[in-house]
């Protein structure tokens, strides 16, 4: 008589699905993605953790999302998190029934306006830089930002070996190790040459943004120095990607095409893009209603 193998548990198949993950090649950050909410899962039912995976109910799902209420992106991403896993175990035969399906998706926000940095932020957090090695360095990083559009992990792992100077490109591996050029203005230039030699900074690797210590810098540290910017420069908090984002909106606001923009950004789909063409037909609709308001005439 053979012994029946003990069901799967929570945490196991949590396991197989990043295997899963890897083995189809998503990226390190779409894992961490996953597991950030799985594990915020966990912690709010450890008691599943070693259960069996099918001991896991809707109405756990829904306590979770409830959670997040006053989240709305926050909850989204745990939903679909959610699904995802579900949709593994379906698919696997751990369980046969995807219960994700009872649960209502979560609605996000029908304003689609993106946040960006704009011309007069970018302006004002230029202000903030001085003459020293930092003030340098994040000019130079938040100029190169709003030029290129780059993702944060692009502008951290950049190196000397990827940089030209004199053609003003940069050579970049992005999502899924596809690889693209990027150029840059001449402002840029300038910015990046005060950097590297004005301050008389000795590169003792190849990494291209070092720390006040010359260490190569980290995500973090990129994303604390903007926020010490921006508070310097007395606007709310700005994040990397808003600058990532003024890109996309200014290159299709000066009339590249959709098709341009997603290789230039390095986007598999189309999908954020008309994120960002909703937007920009938002502002642009204020624009003109400014233009051709209706009851301007009444007191021009």
């Amino acid at each position: 008589m053979t012994n029946k193998k003990a069901p799967d548990s929570l945490r196991e198949v949590i396991e197989k699905f990043y295997l899963d993950q890897m083995v189809g090649e998503r990226s390190p950050k779409t894992i961490k993605f996953y597991k950030d909410h799985f594990d915020s899962f966990i912690k709010q039912f450890p008691e599943l953790a070693d259960s069996p995976f099918e001991d896991i109910k809707v109405e756990h799902i829904e306590q979770h999302l409830l959670s997040k209420n006053g989240f709305p992106y926050a909850k989204s991403a745990a939903f679909r998190s959610l699904r995802a896993l579900f949709y593994f175990a379906v698919k696997r035969g751990i369980i046969e029934k995807n219960i994700v399906k009872q649960v209502r998706s979560p609605k996000l926000p029908k304003d689609t306006t993106i946040p960006i940095v704009t011309r007069e932020n970018l302006e004002l957090l230029l202000k903030t830089c001085g003459p020293s090695f930092l003030g340098h360095r994040d000019r130079a990083v938040m100029l190169l930002l709003y030029d290129t559009g780059l993702r944060l992990s692009e502008l951290v792992n950049m190196t000397f070996s990827n940089l030209d100077l004199e053609n003003m490109t940069l050579r970049v591996l992005g999502k899924g190790n596809k690889k693209r050029t990027l150029t840059f203005d001449v402002s840029v230039r300038a910015a990046l040459v005060h950097y590297i030699y004005d301050t008389k900074t000795k590169f003792v690797t190849d990494a291209v943004w070092l720390t006040e210590e010359k260490n190569p810098i980290k995500n973090k540290g990129i994303q604390e120095m903007i926020y010490r910017r921006s508070k310097a420069a007395g606007l709310n908090r700005i994040h990397p990607h808003m600058f990532r984002h003024a890109c996309a909106v200014n290159l299709l606001q000066n009339g590249m095409d959709i098709d341009s923009v997603m290789k230039y950004l390095g986007h598999e789909t189309i999908t954020v893009l008309q994120g960002y063409l909703k937007s920009l037909k938002s502002e642009n609709a204020s624009e003109l209603h400014k233009k051709y308001s209706p009851a301007a005439k009444f007191f021009g």
